[in-house]
């Protein structure tokens, strides 16, 4: 599988059995923005991302290329992924990213969330609330 995370966000769309124009229409964007995307011309909004994992791709594949496309058989196991850490973890991203303005590529967005995301279930696991102005830090040091 492609280290590209665009190349991932593609192949799960076709393994969806969806077009460009309905992944789109799912995510309220346009095809052309959903196309680019698939293409690396756009970094992907958080609630495109969710609607691939809400829809059976598991977010650590998604988001690294580790492990399997899909997620388990939920009756089977527990979730791969907290979806609301996930999403807490990309909307500290893109509000970091809105305020700071990096110049990073695709692939150092995706270590990131994984990193970020890892480091609130830790806390999570260990009892403890994650924070999201914890998030801050680790995007700090990818500035450097």
């Amino acid at each position: 599988m492609s280290s590209r995370l665009s190349d991932r966000i593609r192949a799960a769309r076709k393994y969806m059995g969806l077009s460009a124009s309905q992944a789109a229409d799912l995510t309220g964007l346009t095809r052309k923005s959903w196309e680019r995307y698939e293409l690396d011309k756009n970094e992907p909004r958080a609630t495109s991302l969710a609607m691939l994992v809400e829809h059976g791709i598991d977010g650590n594949w998604l988001l690294t290329g580790k492990g399997n496309m899909t997620t388990p058989n939920p009756q089977n196991t527990q979730p791969v992924l907290d979806h609301d850490l996930l999403k807490l973890t990309i909307k500290e991203l893109e509000n970091f990213r809105e305020q700071n303005g990096p110049d990073w590529s695709n692939e150092q967005i995706a270590r990131i969330i994984a990193l970020g995301y890892q480091m609130l279930a830790a806390e999570k696991q260990k009892g403890n609330t994650p924070e999201a102005g914890n998030l801050r830090f680790l995007m700090q040091a990818a500035l450097l």
